[in-house]
């Protein structure tokens, strides 16, 4: 098994290069430790921001520069430190929330365990099932034989009640979220609908007046309409004419409106059954009307 070390941060103040996990011992002795910096990508973190740096650039990455060809996800300050999901409030992956887990349980071990918690602290792909788990201890912990066994019960035992704790805290936090934003939420989407209500009330009124305005005329009788259309091929050249200039000749002549889809498929029907039922005065050849002699 491979063991990745984690990052390494530089003390802003004096200069000493820290593990992740002596970040915190270093900075209550050191008076000018106001911020630490990642020795990889140089992000400066102040306080206890440099908690959320679990991930940094690889070497391939820091050394080769241009001429790198990997994913390369930089932020806003253009630094090459990779975006952090926290930061951004993203949720987490179970592996990184778990190698945030590791972090926060190597701070709060017992003593008889500090030693191998601050190891874990430095290694990721660390196991999330207890079985996987102690055979990692085995490989990279050198937790070989029997007499490890305890150490490795009371190493899963502390990392779990770390997990759970800090679980529960989230879990509490989203409960106490504030009464006003949860109102102020209901309110927007109150608001919305109502919205929404009155635009629909709107635009359906908006639909009946124009339907009003721009309703259809109704469908002349037979007589009229085989009355204009006989009128119209007189006039035509060789009094014949297509049928599509002839419906529209005759619709103008009759001040027919027909607005909507079916009320001109009920005229092109009408205005067909006139020129078929009047055989014996028009002829009908495709997609030409003429008028007999």
């Amino acid at each position: 098994i491979v063991v990745a070390a984690m990052v390494f941060f530089v003390c802003d103040g004096c200069n000493e290069t820290l593990k992740k996990a002596k970040v915190d011992a270093h900075a209550a002795k050191c008076r000018d430790c106001y911020a630490v910096s990642c020795v990889d990508c140089s992000q400066s973190f102040p306080g206890d921001e440099y908690r959320t740096h679990t991930s940094c650039i690889s070497e391939a990455e820091r050394y080769e520069k241009t001429i790198f060809r990997g994913s390369r996800k930089l932020d806003e300050s253009g630094t090459g430190h990779r975006q952090q999901q926290q930061q951004k409030g993203k949720k987490l992956t179970p592996q990184e929330a778990w190698q945030e887990t590791i972090q926060i349980a190597a701070e709060t071990a017992p003593q008889s365990i500090k030693s191998y918690m601050d190891q874990l602290a430095m290694m990721e792909n660390v196991p999330r099932k207890v079985k996987p788990f102690k055979n990692f201890t085995v490989n990279s912990l050198r937790f070989k034989g029997a007499g490890y066994d305890r150490v490795k019960d009371e190493i899963w035992t502390h990392l779990v009640k770390v997990r759970d704790d800090e679980k529960q805290k989230k879990e509490a936090q989203m409960k106490q979220q504030p009464s006003s934003q949860l109102s102020s939420k209901k309110d927007t989407k109150k608001d919305s609908e109502a919205k929404s209500v009155s635009d629909d009330d709107k635009s359906s009124k908006e639909g009946s007046s124009k339907e009003d305005k721009e309703s259809p005329s109704p469908l002349p009788s037979q007589k009229a309409v085989t009355k204009a259309v006989k009128k119209a091929l007189k006039k035509a050249p060789n009094k014949s004419i297509k049928f599509k200039t002839l419906r529209k000749q005759v619709q103008e002549a009759l001040a027919l409106k027909t607005t909507s889809c079916n009320a001109k498929k009920e005229w092109k029907k009408l205005l067909k059954q006139c020129v078929n039922e009047n055989s014996k005065k028009f002829v009908l050849d495709s997609k030409m009307v003429s008028l007999r002699d």
